[in-house]
């Protein structure tokens, strides 16, 4: 009787928190709470679906805030899937940004810092130093020192789950030696480009001392989630309002 009265005070809850459109969260220790993971790519005028534009991300930030939501770095994140006692805010966050474009650095990055907000990029270490539209080593190092969390979209942004074993390892640790060379720190995360990988790509990445892998699978990550397919809400040029999205999942 005890257990079918909490359930429903728990069931109520929820039900007040989606019509008063607000984030729900439960207890630090729950094994049962969720953690958002929003994606985006670009961040500037241009055109296409991947890119929005300074302001709305501005938005996004300052929506998320009202709502109750904080960012949290990588580390964090990775603590908690891991079962660790991490002291997380009520209602956490993570924001990733795929890709490595310059605009992460040129626009995304100065609107983070004002809003004293964090964020993870995901970086394509073949691109780094030798493409104008891409982050640099020196603008990856200024991030990181102001608290930004990075990790591996592997050497060429390949779709690793269709490659060979050979290729799929090399683009793995070859960019992880990359990214812990320029930051002298352990590169654990792995962004999949294109969101292809198998279960061997898995095997390989844990191999290589990879602990988690992001999938862009549409949904919300709980505790319990396979660490290796991490889901997450992709954010596009077309896509509304911010906390509407997180809601819909």
């Amino acid at each position: 009787m005890k257990r079918i009265k909490v359930n429903i005070l728990f069931v109520l809850l929820l039900s007040l928190t989606i019509c008063l459109g607000m984030p729900f969260s439960i207890s630090a220790g729950s094994r049962h709470r969720v953690i958002p993971v929003l994606l985006y790519h670009r961040v500037g005028y241009t055109t296409d679906a991947l890119t929005i534009p300074p302001e709305r991300l501005a938005s996004d930030l300052a929506e998320l805030k009202q709502n109750g939501y904080e960012t949290i770095s990588l580390n964090a994140f990775e603590d908690y899937l891991d079962g660790k006692d991490v002291q997380l805010p009520a209602n956490p966050i993570l924001i990733t940004f795929d890709d490595s474009y310059q605009d992460n650095y040129d626009n995304a990055f100065p609107i983070l810092k004002q809003n004293d907000d964090i964020a993870t990029f995901f970086i394509i270490t073949g691109f780094v130093d030798g493409n104008k539209d891409r982050l640099t080593s020196q603008e990856i190092k200024e991030m990181y020192a102001a608290g930004m969390s990075f990790g591996s979209h592997t050497v060429s942004h390949t779709p690793l789950g269709q490659e060979s074993q050979e290729r799929a390892r090399n683009e793995l640790l070859l960019s992880k030696q990359f990214l812990e060379n320029l930051l002298g720190t352990p590169i654990t995360t792995i962004a999949y480009p294109e969101g292809s990988y198998t279960a061997e790509t898995i095997r390989i990445a844990t191999e290589l001392g990879y602990n988690t892998g992001f999938s862009v699978k549409t949904g919300i990550c709980r505790r319990n989630n396979p660490p290796f397919i991490i889901p997450r809400i992709p954010i596009f040029h077309y896509t509304g309002d911010i906390v509407e999205a997180i809601n819909r999942v």
